[in-house]
């Protein structure tokens, strides 16, 4: 395990960061690749997580923990990859997690990472910086594994999504095996939301299995509800559909009572769905004003997703997919109150650089018990 560094101010790429060693209840947590230096194009990057006030618009981060890219618990994810960096919040709030690999040193092994005979895992941070992380060995090694992000319980459960079996349960206590769902082998997000596993299915990732896109969750092979999944063969059950054309989904949340369903299409914004009558339908789709050229744009939508529904309108916080020449880089963090289809869309933060992307975000960990209330 490795503590981030004392109290010290360092200015990177315009980016002011205080390494305070203590994340604050209630702030934001964005996944960051990058630090201005290394080229996002190389497909390793350094990794950073930077705490941001949810309610102030366009400033620097107050606290930023870094994550170790060489040593023993060395870990990255490709920064330029479309598909990777998602962000969680453990159940019982304690921790932040996501996927990625490990086991060698930054650019020790050149190439694309999910190309790589490396170690894919996840990593865990808590509210003190403590980083830990976990590692497994690549399922098939002649095969492309992006490991895209995870959802843990907080007690050293994960469950991962992916592509090409990256769909798994792993817990490191019983060994480095990986349970991998085998009906679903392709999934973009995952979370765990009033003790249930959820995970999305991007449209061209469904058409493979012959399933739409949308937010599913796991049955055994009786039809029975399955919580929390350890067996390989859980079977999918679609809890959400999809509108089209709204299916390149990444992110997601849903309200604590199951009737507000939010999903992050990486093209086209944050669609809002509403469960009336047992049905789910979509209410509307929140576009994203872009900041770079049309014609130099690499996307116009969103990737991580994560909403505060403890007040009267859901607060909608995501990581936008602009960037420029072919990459995610120079985006954005975003917030929606959600009153209604014409609610303003707020920047947070603005990455400074295009060699700096934000990739995944959720409520920054807590110490002490679970609470009543979210964030």
């Amino acid at each position: 395990m490795k503590k981030i560094l004392p109290l010290v101010m360092v200015l990177l790429s315009g980016m002011a960061h205080a390494q305070n060693g203590q994340f604050l209840p209630g702030q934001l947590a964005v996944l960051r690749a990058g630090d201005g230096v290394v080229n996002l194009q190389l497909k390793q990057a350094p990794l950073f997580i930077d705490q941001f006030n949810p309610k102030d618009s366009n400033t620097a981060p107050s606290c930023s923990v870094s994550i170790p890219t060489n040593g023993a618990n060395a870990f990255f994810f490709n920064g330029r990859a479309a598909t990777e960096g998602l962000l969680t919040r453990s159940t019982d709030r304690r921790l932040l997690a996501f996927a990625g690999y490990g086991g060698v040193d930054l650019l020790v092994k050149s190439g694309t990472p999910s190309l790589l005979d490396i170690q894919r895992g996840f990593c865990t941070v808590d509210a003190t910086g403590t980083i830990q992380t976990f590692l497994y060995p690549a399922h098939d090694v002649n095969e492309k594994v992006n490991p895209r992000g995870v959802a843990t319980d907080g007690a050293n459960h994960f469950w991962g999504c992916g592509n090409a079996g990256g769909t798994l349960y792993f817990n490191p206590a019983a060994g480095k095996a990986t349970v991998q769902f085998q009906p679903f082998q392709n999934s973009r997000a995952a979370k765990i939301i009033g003790g249930v596993l959820y995970v999305t299915l991007n449209g061209p990732d469904g058409k493979a299995i012959d399933e739409p896109a949308g937010i599913y969750r796991f049955t055994d092979t009786s039809g029975t509800a399955m919580p929390l999944p350890r067996q390989k063969d859980a079977i999918i059950d679609l809890v959400v559909p999809a509108d089209e054309p709204f299916t390149k989904i990444a992110g997601f949340d849903l309200s604590p009572d199951q009737t507000i369903a939010y999903t992050a299409d990486t093209a086209a914004g944050i669609q809002k769905y509403i469960k009336s009558g047992g049905a789910w339908k979509m209410e509307y789709n929140f576009a994203i004003p872009q900041t770079i050229p049309a014609d130099a744009n690499h996307g116009t939508g969103c990737f991580g997703l994560v909403v505060d529904f403890s007040g009267s309108a859901p607060v909608i916080y995501a990581t936008t997919t602009e960037g420029w020449a072919g990459s995610v880089n120079s985006n954005r963090v975003v917030r929606i109150v959600d009153t209604n289809a014409t609610a303003v869309v707020t920047s947070l933060a603005q990455a400074p650089s295009d060699k700096i992307a934000f990739r995944g975000i959720d409520f920054t960990p807590e110490t002490g018990t679970l609470s009543a209330a979210k964030p």
